[in-house]
C-alpha cells in the first residue's frame, strides 16, 4: 500500500479505475442467478428448482410418518451437481409442513438423506409452429431422488422411499440464451437442432408412392 500511495499522483485516471476495480471481491463463478423465469418460461435453473420441489414434497409425503419429532437433520447421500437445488428445496418443503431442518451433525430427531440418482434437462429438438415463422426449442427434465430416514443414535432406517418427476414444455428459440443458466452443468444443456430433412423424408417418399401409383392407373386407363 506503501507503494501505492507513492506513486498514486503519477497514475492516469483508467489505470487508477482498473486497479481499484481488481480489489473488488467478484463474484464467485456459478453463482446462482435470481432469475427463475424469462418472460413467464421457466428458466433452466427455475425449472430445476420446481422439479426439486415436486420431488420434495413426494419424498415427505412418503416420509413424514417416519419422522419422530419437528428437528430433521438434511443429510447428502451423494455427491451430485444438483446438491444445493435440493437441500433448498427439501428445507422449505419441511418448513412448510411445520418441520425445524438443521444441518447434518446438529441435534434432531431424524435424519433426512437423500441421493440426487438423476437430474437432468435436456433440449430435444426445435419445432417450427404458425408456418415456421416462430421456431421454439422443446425441453425436457428429470429428476430423481432416493431417500432415508434414519434414526441419529442406531443409525437404523425407519423408512426409504423413491420418487421421480418427469416434464416437458417449450419456449421460443430466441429467449434460448435467457433460458440457459450456467450454474450448473446440467442447466445449461447442448441445442442440438433437428434434422428436417429425416422428418420430411416419410412424407417425400409417401407422396412419391401416391405420384407413382396414380400415372401408374392413368396409364392403365389410358391404355383402355
Amino acid at each position: 500500500m506503501k507503494v501505492f500511495r507513492r506513486h498514486m499522483g503519477s497514475l492516469s485516471a483508467p489505470v487508477l479505475l482498473v486497479f481499484l476495480l481488481t480489489l473488488l471481491p467478484l463474484p464467485a463463478l456459478g453463482e446462482e442467478p435470481s432469475a427463475m423465469s424469462v418472460e413467464g418460461y421457466p428458466t433452466n435453473l427455475g425449472l430445476a428448482h420446481q422439479m426439486a420441489m415436486e420431488v420434495s414434497a413426494q419424498v415427505l409425503a412418503d416420509l413424514q410418518g417416519f419422522l419422530p419429532g419437528q428437528r430433521v437433520a438434511l443429510r447428502e447421500g451423494l455427491e451430485a451437481a444438483g446438491n444445493p437445488v435440493m437441500r433448498i428445496s427439501m428445507a422449505e418443503v419441511l418448513r412448510q409442513a411445520g418441520y425445524q431442518p438443521v444441518d447434518p451433525g446438529a441435534e434432531a430427531a431424524a435424519i433426512l438423506e437423500y441421493k440426487i440418482l438423476d437430474l437432468r434437462i435436456i433440449y430435444t429438438g426445435v419445432d417450427r409452429r404458425a408456418l415456421g415463422l416462430r421456431a421454439e426449442v422443446e425441453r425436457l427434465g428429470n429428476c430423481v431422488v432416493a431417500a432415508r430416514v434414519v434414526d441419529p443414535e442406531t443409525g437404523v432406517d425407519l423408512g426409504v422411499t423413491q420418487r421421480e418427476v418427469l416434464v416437458s414444455d417449450h419456449f421460443p428459440k430466441d429467449k434460448l440464451e435467457l433460458i440457459n443458466s450456467r450454474t450448473y452443468a446440467f442447466t445449461s444443456p447442448e441445442l442440438e437442432e433437428r434434422d428436417w430433412s429425416k422428418t420430411l423424408e416419410p412424407w417425400v417418399v409417401g407422396g412419391l408412392v401416391v405420384s407413382l401409383a396414380w400415372l401408374f392407373y392413368s396409364n392403365q386407363d389410358s391404355g383402355d
